[in-house]
């Protein structure tokens, strides 16, 4: 049997990132590791053909506070395992790029707080990555980046409005979208689409067998792409 491949995951943070962002789909990627447990069939585990191994980047090693989409610091912190600088400096290629919500814009100057050392990285990171991955406003951060020119993406629909006057008018926002995936650049909408495209993910790399197995595990129901009940949020402009 063919020895596995390790994929590598910076997941990019700073204050206001949402957790249920990443800690959901980090826990989903991670059950792959667990392929030769009881967690898995016999008949399953050589189809498990991945391993992840992971980093949390943020902009200093001091514990980064979570955010909640009403804006503000809220209580619950994650420990960074690498800064920015410190990624860049020791030069290591990341497979997967994933980037959650961040802090959201100034509303009344309309301008975005993302730490400039994490768009740096995924500026470096973006050449050499295997996947680019965001969920929720994520996809702003990426828009910002420079990442979206010319492609196809969607983000959380309450701010969707503000995501699109933001951003670079090439970039072809689908406001009816549980996410959507433009050649390796992954988008989903709002925190828990994010969970349902991490599934969608793993069928990309190890089949709907794998997939769906994951999913029995964390109980999550399936959603299909263009499955949106929530678009209408992105018409209305609330924000």
């Amino acid at each position: 049997m063919a020895s596995p491949t390790i994929l590598s995951v910076a997941f990019c943070i700073c204050d206001e990132t949402t957790l249920t962002d990443f800690i959901p789909p980090c826990e989903i990627l991670a059950s792959a590791n667990c392929a030769n447990t009881v967690f898995f069939p016999e008949y399953l585990q050589p189809l498990v053909s991945y391993r992840f191994r992971f980093e949390f980047i943020a902009p200093s090693m001091r514990p980064v506070t979570a955010g909640f989409r009403g804006g503000g610091m809220f209580g619950p912190t994650i420990n960074p395992t690498k800064t920015y600088q410190q990624a860049m400096k020791e030069d290591i290629q990341y497979d997967v790029i994933w980037v959650p919500a961040g802090p959201l814009p100034n509303l009344n100057t309309m301008t975005p707080r993302t730490p400039q050392d994490e768009l740096e990285f995924i500026r470096f990171q973006a050449p050499g990555a295997k996947y680019i991955v965001s969920v929720c406003t994520g996809a702003a951060i990426l828009a910002e980046a420079g990442l979206l020119s010319g492609k196809r993406a969607t983000t959380n629909k309450m701010f969707f409005r503000v995501v699109e006057a933001m951003s670079p008018k090439d970039v072809e926002w689908v406001p009816v979208a549980r996410w959507i995936v433009d050649g390796n650049i992954w988008t989903s909408s709002g925190v828990i689409a994010g969970t349902d495209m991490t599934l969608a993910f793993m069928e990309h790399l190890m089949g709907r067998q794998v997939a769906q197995h994951m999913r029995a595990h964390v109980e999550v129901i399936e959603h299909k792409q263009d499955e949106d009940p929530f678009a209408a949020e992105a018409m209305l402009g609330l924000i």
